[in-house]
Order: structure tokens, then C-alpha cells, then sequence
């Protein structure tokens, strides 16, 4: 297989790989060819298809075991998000359309959440509300089982592609979540808005679950533009 000359020889290999995956309905945990093999099959050098296969598992398409062997690697976005995530930190405009984003994310949530309606994922957001109330009885910032709530609640849209990017935006509003969170009197209202949230979504009322949502967020909102 002849590789054109002057482009970047690990990009068409790494492209060819995927190429491969596909054409061969490649499943996550399926074996690739060995390095050995990609090396004489594709007429490239070992230093060229280990760079390809070194980008291909940073993003996540492939795993590379030590003794063992290149196996196609579970489909996620959060590897690829992750690469340009430190960049957004850094900008405030692109922060505050973050948070516009987030907000769009979860009220989605919350109407797919309606219409898939399934009530074991209900009771996961419940069950995590629940620890949050220990947590504010026992004097914590219940922090993570706050963050467990919010996760539920994608969990419940049954979307893993919703599911993984509400992940990424996670990421960004943990040190704000930790600001509003100042207090433990300031948890108590977080706690009641879930649980109201939990009770529009159970009695299908989506024009009360998506208000409810909307008084959630408010303090995400001033504490970013703050």
C-alpha cells in the first residue's frame, strides 16, 4: 500500500486504522493487527505507526496493552473533549456560553427524562437526593451527592451521548458548585428544588419540571457573571 509523499504520514496511517475498525465492524474489546503487521502492511516505519497509534488511543478509538496487543477501545467523547477542555478555563466569554449550554443540556434532560419515564432512574435521582440530606444533617457540603443527583438525572434520558456531554460541562462548574455551596444553609434550598424536581418529573408536569430547573440554575448563573 503506497502512502503519498509530503502529508503527514501518521494522520494517514492513524485514518487507515480507523478505516479498518470499520470496514471490519470492529467492536470495542476486538483485536487490531499487531504492530508488526500495520508496519508491513501499511509500508511505513515503527516510528510512524506507534505516533498514529499513540493520537488513535488519545482519543480514545483504540487501547494499547502492554504484552498483549492493540484492542479497539469503548466509544466515548469525553477523551476528545478533554483536549480542548483546559483552553476553555481560561475564557470568560466561553465560560458564560458554557453555562448557556449547560442550561440547554438540562432542561433537554428533564423532558427526556418525562418521556422516557422510567422509574428505576427516577429512583436513582431519589435515592441520591436522599444522600444529600444526610450529608446536610450530618453538617457536610453534600457536594458530590449533588453532582450525583445531576448525573441521575442524564442517566434517566437514557441518551449516552447526551450522558457523556453533560460529563464534560461538569468539569467546569465544579469550583462554582463548590462556591454556592458556601454554606450548609445553602445546600437546604438545593435540596427542596430536587426534590421538586423529582416530583414534576414523577407526575409527567414538564412545563413545572423545566421552571423548576430554570430556579435551579439561577445561582450558576449570577455566581459565573459575578
Amino acid at each position: 500500500m503506497e502512502i503519498p509523499e509530503k502529508v503527514n504520514l501518521s494522520q494517514i496511517v492513524s485514518e487507515r486504522i480507523k478505516g479498518y475498525i470499520l470496514d471490519n465492524e470492529l467492536k470495542a474489546g476486538d483485536k487490531l493487527p499487531s504492530e508488526k503487521q500495520l508496519i508491513d502492511t501499511l509500508g511505513v516505519s515503527r516510528t510512524v505507526v506507534r505516533e498514529a497509534l499513540k493520537s488513535l488511543e488519545t482519543v480514545g478509538v483504540i487501547k494499547i496493552k502492554t504484552g498483549d496487543g492493540i484492542y479497539v477501545d469503548g466509544l466515548s467523547l469525553k477523551p476528545v473533549l478533554d483536549q480542548v477542555s483546559f483552553r476553555w478555563k481560561q475564557d470568560e466569554r466561553r465560560m458564560k456560553e458554557l453555562w448557556a449550554t449547560r442550561r440547554i443540556l438540562e432542561l433537554g434532560a428533564v423532558e427526556m427524562a418525562i418521556e422516557r419515564y422510567d422509574l428505576e432512574s427516577i429512583g436513582q435521582m431519589e435515592s441520591w437526593n436522599a444522600k444529600m440530606a444526610d450529608a446536610i444533617n450530618r453538617g457536610e457540603l453534600p457536594i458530590e451527592q449533588d453532582l450525583h443527583f445531576h448525573r441521575a438525572l442524564f442517566r434517566a434520558t437514557g441518551n449516552e451521548t447526551f450522558y457523556e456531554l453533560s460529563e464534560v460541562l461538569t468539569d467546569f462548574f465544579t469550583n462554582i458548585r463548590k462556591r454556592h455551596f458556601g454554606n450548609v444553609e445553602d445546600t437546604k434550598l438545593s435540596l427542596v428544588e430536587h426534590d421538586n424536581l423529582i416530583r414534576y418529573i414523577k407526575a409527567k408536569d414538564l412545563n413545572g419540571a423545566k421552571r423548576e430547573m430554570e430556579t435551579h440554575l439561577k445561582p450558576l448563573k449570577r455566581f459565573l457573571h459575578d
